[in-house]
């Protein structure tokens, strides 16, 4: 019962978030920037992951439906379009750190709509091979682990990784030339922007969120492929936790966006004040 309450709880909030955010974009112009409809597109496919996996599998736990794997199909389907949507949100922002100058000629509205459709259909594409070519379930699930979590575990860490180097050489040089600036003009105020320290500390933090959820799901899937390992794990309590942790990734990047990217926290900052005015 402890784990329905907690599941149910943090679905909720998982879907007021990414429902939160689907709204702002939608609804604010000056928030449909490019790197916005990457934020969009992964907030729609955390909140239909979310959406489809505990109501659903409570409601067949009491009324033991019998359509309960096509529910598996569809949590399956958008936990990995939730992964390939992340790939193309740190694409965008790798591009945008690493090649600042190049950014608007790299990434353009056509690159968005063709970089979203693919993280879209990639799943299902991909899904088919271990299905259709491979007769073997261990091997087939051995596969799928390695196409949408180790590898993408992988990719987002050297990416990460060359980011905040980036990142952090930008933030030296910018200190050095500030410093020479208020030398020259003592008397007029200077400020610091920080877009690419900003864009790399979202980055790592929410790669960081979905690192810790996707690496205790990639050594879980691992163990399932061997008789041994499977059946010494307490098969109840990790499912519980791996079920969770799935939740926690979705729910986690709005709040996350609300902490560090200016845009967004502008905007939310400016409704909940006003909101607060008004309540008074």
């Amino acid at each position: 019962m402890w784990f329905w309450i907690i599941a149910f709880l943090l679905t909720f909030i998982a879907i007021f978030g990414n429902a939160q955010v689907i709204y702002l974009i939608l609804t604010r112009k000056h928030l449909r920037t490019k790197s916005n409809w990457f934020v969009l597109s992964l907030a729609v496919a955390d909140l239909a992951l979310v959406s489809v996996f505990i109501p659903p599998h409570f409601s067949c736990s009491i009324t033991h439906c019998s359509h309960q794997i096509v529910i598996l199909h569809f949590v399956s389907y958008f936990g990995e379009a939730s992964v390939s949507n992340m790939i193309a949100f740190t694409m965008d922002r790798y591009f945008a750190i690493v090649r600042p100058l190049k950014y608007p000629l790299i990434i353009t509205k056509t690159k968005i709509v063709l970089l979203l459709i693919t993280a879209w259909m990639a799943p299902l594409v991909l899904d088919l091979i271990p299905t259709f070519l491979l007769s073997n379930e261990n091997i087939s699930r051995l596969l799928s682990m390695v196409i949408f979590q180790i590898t993408p575990c992988f990719l987002l860490v050297i990416a990460t990784r060359k980011m905040i180097k980036i990142a952090k050489n930008h933030s030296r040089r910018t200190s050095v030339l500030l410093k020479q600036l208020r030398f020259n003009h003592r008397k007029e105020p200077i400020r610091r922007s920080k877009p690419e320290a900003s864009s790399a500390r979202l980055i790592t933090v929410v790669v960081g969120i979905f690192l810790i959820c996707y690496i205790c799901q990639s050594l879980s899937s691992l163990c399932a492929c061997f008789r041994s390992c499977k059946e010494s794990q307490p098969q109840n309590l990790v499912q519980y936790t791996l079920a969770l942790l799935l939740i926690i990734n979705s729910g986690a990047n709005p709040f996350v966006y609300a902490l560090f990217k200016r845009d967004m926290k502008k905007e939310l900052f400016q409704i909940y004040l006003c909101k607060l005015r008004k309540g008074r």
